[in-house]
């Protein structure tokens, strides 16, 4: 079994899901942008968030696979590493760990501790609470400020400019994803008004790497760059990728900057998109690397090549196999769509799916839909916000979908159906659906491996 399999993983789920029910208790609802409450809740805790360096990364898709692959570099070079990012798969104890390795729960309950504590003692606060991802933020700051680590690599949430994390206080490197529309509600409609929140987060004279996103966010994010006197290396503008190959074990290729020696790189993580995800981590890197000796292009080697990231285009290695993806954008179900069809030409997937009411469901449903497969209609037992199964199949069926449709209230199944009929499972729409189905599967690969 990988090591991405391991039941470790789960192990004091119960603890961390009432540290959880316990943000809910003190928290505001819903997501609410501004730094007012995050500044003065950190304010009372000591300002934890200024007393670490950082890389802060921030984007639409693809932060969390480029957070694990900086962080994973950072620690073969030798340093004490925190990695916070969200959302979460099984339980919240996931979004923050120390040298890879997941916290107990006793350390976020002490930080919980204060953290509510300061909350409760200022009537500023407990008239008006700091949201959940705040008082998250919070804490996974307070325990990396106490965690005497080297350099913490922090995933913004939905934002920049506004977003909890942008109060970071030393911040040595910005990082800027794939850039999509998702959550115009909150970040501004249209791809511009998205961009611009997301490149608010440039800091005066500190370095930056950034995805290439197209002309229009590229020039954005260059005059933002040289306007506040911050070195900016972008992606295909001052480096470029030579693909070797790509297949289901991962890929390879060949980093080129202007000036330096071509730079031989692999990744696991599955798809084409996977590997600009991994030059980006490259180059932040090298760019980190100017001040931090340590960082060599051996360890920049060996920590992409060490990568774990669950959940986005993840094999769990079953008959048939059942790949998870938790594409919950049209971009994401695009890039998901073109990796179906480059990995496995000629395979009809079933998709089993189920996404949240607030997405974009028929953006994400039309590139799905041109893989010619099956889709299997589900849904997150006891979540409100994900859509019904039988409303996502009428949307399914309005594109039209050109395969089969079929309904399915428990997510488990419609698994176990469409392992039963499809040569190919994809499980996708939300990351919130494959948090809620994953250690089923995993049970399934232990059962399938265990004693005859």
């Amino acid at each position: 079994m990988s090591d991405n399999l391991k039941p470790a993983l789960f192990s004091g789920k119960e603890r961390f899901d009432e540290i959880e029910r316990r943000i809910l208790g003190v928290a505001s609802p819903g997501i609410r942008p501004g730094l007012s409450r995050m500044a003065r809740l950190c304010s009372l805790l000591g300002n934890p968030e200024r007393t670490f360096p950082a890389v802060h990364v921030l984007g639409t898709n693809g932060k969390g696979s480029v957070c694990a692959a900086i962080d994973s570099i950072l620690r073969e070079s030798g340093f004490r590493t925190a990695c916070y990012t969200s959302p979460h798969l099984e339980h919240m104890g996931e979004r923050l760990t120390f040298d890879g390795r997941i916290l107990p729960a006793t350390v976020w309950e002490e930080s919980v501790d204060c953290v509510v504590e300061a909350i409760r003692s200022d009537s500023a606060l407990s008239a008006d609470p700091p949201s959940v991802f705040e008082i998250l933020t919070a804490t996974a700051f307070l325990c990396i400020a106490r965690g005497n680590r080297d350099i913490a690599v922090i995933e913004a949430g939905l934002g920049g400019r506004l977003d909890a994390t942008n109060l970071l206080g030393d911040v040595k490197m910005t990082v800027f994803t794939a850039i999509g529309k998702d959550h115009e509600d909150i970040l501004g409609h249209g791809i511009k008004a998205i961009a611009r929140e997301k490149f608010s987060a440039l800091r005066p004279r500190i370095p930056a790497v950034s995805m290439a996103n197209g002309a229009v966010l590229d020039k954005m994010v260059v005059e933002k760059a040289q306007r506040l006197s911050s070195p900016l290396c972008l992606l295909e503008r001052d480096a470029t990728v030579d693909l070797h190959w790509i297949g289901i074990q991962g890929s390879s290729f060949t980093l080129f900057r202007s000036g330096c020696a071509p730079l031989r790189l692999s990744t696991p993580l599955l798809g084409s998109h996977q590997v600009a995800n991994a030059a980006l981590a490259a180059l932040a890197c090298l760019g980190l690397s100017q001040n931090w000796r340590k960082i060599s292009e051996e360890c920049i080697r060996l920590g992409l090549e060490r990568t774990k990231w669950p959940g986005r285009c993840e094999s769990i290695p079953l008959d048939p196999i059942v790949l998870l993806d938790g594409a919950h954008n049209p971009q994401g179900a695009e890039t998901l769509s073109k990796n179906l069809l480059s990995l496995w030409p000629g395979i009809r997937p079933t998709f089993v799916m189920a996404a949240m009411k607030d997405k974009d469901i028929l953006g994400m449903l039309e590139p799905l839909s041109r893989t010619q497969g099956d889709l299997f209609c589900t849904e997150v037992e006891g979540l409100e916000r994900c859509e019904t199964a039988p409303k996502l199949a009428e949307k399914a069926l309005s594109i039209p979908w050109p395969g089969t449709v079929r309904v399915f209230r428990n997510s488990r199944d419609a698994i176990r159906e469409a392992m039963m009929t499809a040569p190919f499972v994809v499980c996708t729409g939300s990351l919130y659906f494959i948090g809620s189905i994953r250690r089923f599967l995993i049970d399934q690969v232990a059962d399938e491996k265990g004693p005859r």
